[in-house]
């Protein structure tokens, strides 16, 4: 089967690109042809430098990742591939590649280790067909999640933040989340008021109301809405602040966006501990 043509088993979807990562050949055959049978196209290599060299080459969707290789784990092959996308790649930015943790330790710190490692999911080895296909399922499902929510957020300033973490104390992450969500309707309040009352202050409160979300906004990546707080600040600095309340309703809206956003990155925080 074509994987650009349509696909009963993704419909609405082109399966996915696959590698897979796997030091025995037995188990790499048994996953290409796993693969084939879902309609995928995959490529295979037997150790985590490899992984590295394939996706210097090219694009892959997904990941198998065996943990335990020879030269460089999966651990480690998944760690640098995460530093990597932190580095801008051209106005798109990096592009985040969903891997799937294949290990035969069913525990749940190793699961929490995977997590760690930077992976999105993991399934039991030896890996059965149905429960491939379903990971593969939700990494699509999770892959346009991400995609919307990467045109709210810079994905490359929250893996930055996420580095800021120091065992033994809170994220860091997290605190920064808390206090912009606490922060910004204040913000937005401090400019609709300053509009509204429109005398010799009005100017200066919204300049510094704005100056100060847009700062805050550009810290944790939302690039959007810093956006629309440099719009406000530019029309409020012709005086003509009644042409600057459109402006504020289009901050709020994006603001909408950025919390929703923002609560999802804060919860799967949470959830890889």
């Amino acid at each position: 089967m074509n994987a650009t043509s349509e696909n009963p088993r993704f419909p609405g979807r082109k399966a996915p690109h696959v590698l897979v990562a796997e030091d025995s050949p037995l188990n790499q055959q048994v996953a290409l042809k796993q693969l084939e049978n879902l309609g995928c196209t995959a490529d295979a290599v037997t150790d985590g430098s490899q992984v590295l060299e394939a996706l210097a080459r090219t694009h892959f969707d997904i990941i198998l990742m065996d943990c335990q290789m020879p030269e460089m784990s999966g651990y480690e092959a998944t760690w640098q591939i995460r530093e990597r996308e932190k580095q801008p790649v051209g106005e798109a930015g990096p592009s985040r590649v969903y891997i799937i943790a294949m290990t035969a330790n069913t525990e749940a710190d190793n699961r929490q280790k995977c997590l760690a490692a930077g992976m999105d999911d993991f399934i039991n080895k030896p890996v059965q067909l149905p429960e491939l296909e379903a990971a593969l399922h939700r990494a699509l499902a999770d892959r346009a999640s991400q995609q919307a929510l990467e045109e709210v957020i810079d994905p490359v300033i929250i893996a930055g933040l996420r580095q800021l973490r120091m065992p033994g104390k809170s994220d860091a992450l997290v605190d920064l989340i808390d206090l912009f969500l606490q922060e910004a309707p204040g913000r937005l309040e401090a400019i609709e008021k300053a509009i509204a009352r429109n005398d010799a202050n009005s100017m200066a409160a919204t300049l510094n109301a704005a100056a100060a979300l847009k700062g805050s906004a550009v810290n944790l990546g939302a690039r959007n809405l810093a956006a629309r707080c440099d719009e406000i600040e530019q029309s409020a600095k012709t005086g003509l602040l009644s042409d600057t309340a459109s402006l504020v309703d289009k901050a709020k809206q994006e603001f909408a966006r950025v919390r929703d956003a923002l609560t999802k990155i804060k919860s799967e925080a949470a959830e890889r501990g």
